[in-house]
């Protein structure tokens, strides 16, 4: 067999086709002994297979997962169910600082009084509002806009991105690796570990600017072993990726601070300053037309944001927290293995090596956001787009030191612990994208709906900002084409309004935190239940009451026309 070149597969096979339709022939048996002995050839095959085959599919089904080709393309079909299933935002920055201010370019709302604060002071970039429209202006052009399909298309885009990314870096990075499994593991914890796989597909700054200094590193590490000749071109590709890192995040000036350092240091040359600049300005002119289309005038808005957060403190209005918050806060939100296996790896990346570009542009970074009053998570997130590079080579030095049940336990555990956090983001809808899906169904069959709520009382479409002066902040992104949101100050007039287009045959539905509302309003209200949570999960797993926590404070009320009519009260 082995000279006609069969493997166990098919030698498993041929002995079991041969046992099936041979035996009975030459041997002549009857019609009960035939079937006896296909019954006993099955058996023989079935142990066969168990024995010679499921070994070697296994094998090789696990060396084509395993390999670098098969590690990015389950990357990318995580990213697509990702970017269809992960919906909502980390941070409401996010939202209203990007999707609310494109929303406004393409629609008219919601209007400048009723946007966050900072945009009256022009201190956020109109880089990504400017993306967002793009997309948009084609989905309206091609008649087929939707929010949702809108935030698909970005999340789309974002993990692509981020993905390119991690590519081009972990090529850049393949020497320090040592081999191809360290390769293969860079590639699979940058794919796979659940706070990336959430940070690639959401279009934020934070994950703009994340890859772009991995894009910055990765270039600048190709260089050093470039022609000299080439030097101009690998500046002019290092500095447009710089000036697009500062622009769409200014925070990530001090970690090009700390990256300018390392140039004077342990790479002059002057060829490659020569062409960073031409790079650096034509971003940094990008940034200042997109500025100019956004707010309509020419203004700077990185001198802006330092004024009004640094020098006037605005930032602080939002809380202080004490230098080691980060530590807790990053251990407490990414889980506390995972939690304290990134920030391990990431110190004793610094300080083994202590002249790396890496280095030189993260410490910085990190440092000064520890000496800034108002901290927060997502602060760090650019930092983290390396955590791949910093396992990986922890795990390289470390794992000899770790006996091989210990490695197995903490494998599994931590295999365990992602996947489960991967899966729950996966099949669960934020309370408040739940909300406005259900807007959506209540809106669809009616032809005009006005919600009403208390301009001091915060819900999923209007919030209270006090920042400078008291404004309403509304979102208008995912609300219903036909339906409006109007806000008072007390409730008397909430609910003299509700009568009056109650009267005029327009729809009425009444926003408010006050779970006893229908009990104690002087309008007629059916309150309309609605939870984020499957049916099951409430009525099996509900203890304490604990899934109504997210609503409790997010409540509907129906304002009934019917009993609303001139002369019913």
């Amino acid at each position: 067999m082995e000279i006609l070149g069969l493997g166990k597969i098919k030698l498993s096979l041929v002995s079991t086709y041969s046992y099936l339709w041979l035996s009975p022939k030459i041997l002549g048996l009857g019609k009960l002994q035939i079937n006896l002995a296909l019954h006993s050839a099955l058996r023989i095959f079935a142990a066969q297979f168990a024995r010679d085959m499921l070994p070697e599919l296994r094998n090789r089904l696990c060396g084509r997962l395993c390999s670098r080709k098969g590690i990015l393309l389950a990357g990318a079909l995580l990213i697509l169910l990702y970017a269809f299933f992960s919906r909502g935002c980390y941070h409401q920055d996010e939202h209203y600082q990007i999707l609310e201010y494109a929303h406004m370019k393409l629609f008219g709302v919601p209007t400048v009084e009723h946007l966050a604060w900072e945009f009256p002071l022009m201190m956020r970039s109109g880089v990504q509002p400017l993306i967002v429209w793009c997309l948009g202006k084609g989905l309206l052009a091609a008649g087929i806009y939707s929010p949702y399909l809108l935030i698909f298309l970005l999340q789309l885009l974002s993990g692509a991105f981020s993905l390119g990314a991690l590519v081009v870096f972990g090529r850049a990075v393949r020497e320090e690796l040592g081999d191809e499994k360290q390769e293969r593991i860079f590639l699979a914890l940058g794919v796979f570990l659940w706070f990336l796989t959430y940070l690639h597909v959401h279009f934020s700054a934070e994950m703009l600017a994340g890859n772009l200094l991995l894009l910055l590193a990765a270039f600048t590490l190709r260089s050093l072993s470039a022609d000299e000749r080439h030097e101009f071109r690998w500046g002019l590709l290092s500095g447009a990726i710089a000036g697009a890192a500062f622009v769409v995040r200014y925070q990530t000036g001090f970690a090009l601070l700390g990256y300018g350092f390392w140039l004077l240091v342990f790479r002059r040359r002057w060829r490659l300053y020569a062409g960073m600049v031409p790079g650096l300005c034509c971003m940094l002119l990008l940034g200042l037309l997109s500025d100019r289309w956004f707010y309509g005038e020419w203004t700077l808005t990185p001198i802006n944001y330092l004024r009004e957060n640094i020098f006037r403190s605005h930032m602080l209005e939002f809380g202080v927290e004490p230098w080691w918050y980060y530590f807790t806060a990053s251990i407490a939100e990414g889980g506390v293995l995972f939690g304290l296996l990134v920030w391990a790896a990431m110190l004793r990346f610094f300080w083994k090596r202590r002249q790396h570009v890496v280095t030189w542009m993260l410490v910085p970074f990190l440092l000064v956001h520890f000496f800034l009053g108002h901290k927060e998570v997502r602060f760090f997130f650019p930092a983290f787009f390396f955590a791949p590079l910093f396992i990986a080579l922890l795990w390289q030095e470390r794992r000899q030191a770790i006996s091989e049940k210990l490695r197995r336990w903490i494998v599994g555990i931590m295999l365990a612990f992602n996947s489960a956090a991967i899966l729950f983001v996966v099949v669960q809808d934020p309370a408040d994208i739940y909300f406005y899906r259900m807007m959506d169904r209540y809106c669809a069959d009616k032809s005009e709906v006005v919600a009403l709520n208390l301009a001091t009382e915060k819900n999923y479409y209007s919030w209270p900002q006090y920042v400078l002066e008291p404004r309403i902040v509304e979102t208008r992104f995912y609300m219903p084409r036909n339906c409006d949101n109007l806000h008072f100050d007390t409730i008397e007039s909430l609910e003299k309004s509700a009568r009056t287009l109650t009267a005029k045959q327009r729809q009425v539905v009444v926003l408010s935190t006050d779970p006893d509302l229908a009990d104690k309003s002087a309008l007629p209200l059916r309150k309309i239940v609605w939870s984020p949570y499957p049916a099951w999960v409430v009525r099996h797993c509900n203890f304490n009451d604990w899934t109504r926590y997210s609503v409790r404070s997010k409540n509907v009320y129906e304002v009934l026309p019917a009993e609303l009519q001139p002369g019913s009260h």
